[in-house]
């Protein structure tokens, strides 16, 4: 029997622009259905960030504050229709993503409309876990860098507390998320199930992922803020994707191992 082929270093380029293609193309969809939730979260961090600086600031994320801008134009009802609509395809949308990612991290051949069928198939969980995540988000950010102040020593520590939980749990989020979204796209379980196996992986791999939210980090701080004109190109064209695809290789792997098999090996002996 002769050997197998080999893949030429060509056939792995040409796979490689391929799936550079399909992920750009899957950014740009991603980046117009969520401009609006992008932009009130802009609107939100400006608001409280310049409350407590000197007047005559300049804008804190002046790349995103571009695309938030075009927006920010509308009318107020138009922006909030178009708020809540992207609010409730969020979720939908970075299930689908996570399904494309998973895809391309096994090695299979995925496609721009994988991302719909994924967000379809998903879209229940997809709605609460964007809802969740947006109103949330809101809330921490508030607390985070607006929140509540008092004169009384032992309200101000309250306050003071409150504000550094609200950090953990940002980081908690940050830590869950990826494993919340695998895990969602991978079997068929309640939300709440989901979250919890989430959770519990998260934290035994806390390392890993801690890891990877500074690396993350610093991605976006260097497009966003320390050369905030970037974020015009990375943001419509590869930012999303390539933060997903980053999680995915994470948090995969880990999903398959500890959820997925065993669910497997659970159903095989039923069945036997």
């Amino acid at each position: 029997m002769g050997e197998p082929s080999k893949i030429t270093t060509g056939e792995r380029l040409a796979k490689l622009i391929r799936i550079a293609h399909r992920l750009l193309a899957v950014n740009l969809i991603c980046a117009i259905a969520l401009l609006p939730v992008i932009s009130w979260f802009y609107l939100i961090l400006n608001t409280y960030v310049h409350a407590g600086l000197p007047t005559g600031m300049v804008d804190v994320l002046p790349g995103v504050g571009y695309f938030a801008g075009l927006l920010l134009r509308l009318p107020p009802p138009v922006f909030y229709f178009l708020l809540t609509l992207s609010a409730i395809v969020s979720g939908p949308l970075l299930l689908g993503l996570h399904t494309v990612t998973g895809g391309i991290v096994q090695g299979r051949h995925m496609w721009v409309s994988d991302c719909f069928a994924g967000a379809r198939q998903n879209a229940r969980q997809g709605i609460a876990l964007g809802l969740f995540c947006v109103v949330t988000g809101h809330l921490l950010l508030w607390n985070i860098f607006g929140g509540l102040s008092a004169d009384i020593p032992w309200i101000s520590f309250l306050f003071m507390a409150s504000r550094w939980a609200s950090i953990l749990f940002f980081l908690l989020m940050g830590l869950a998320l990826p494993f919340i979204c695998q895990i969602a796209v991978s079997v068929e379980q309640p939300l709440w199930t989901v979250v919890k196996n989430a959770l519990i992986l998260s934290r035994v791999h806390a390392i890993r992922g801690f890891a990877l939210l500074l690396l993350l980090g610093a991605y976006w701080w260097t497009t966003t803020i320390t050369f905030p004109h970037l974020s015009l190109f990375s943001l419509p064209l590869f930012s999303i994707t390539l933060t997903v695809l980053a999680q995915t290789a994470l948090s995969q792997p880990i999903v398959l191992r500890h959820v997925v098999e065993p669910l497997r090996r659970m159903q095989g002996d039923t069945r036997a």
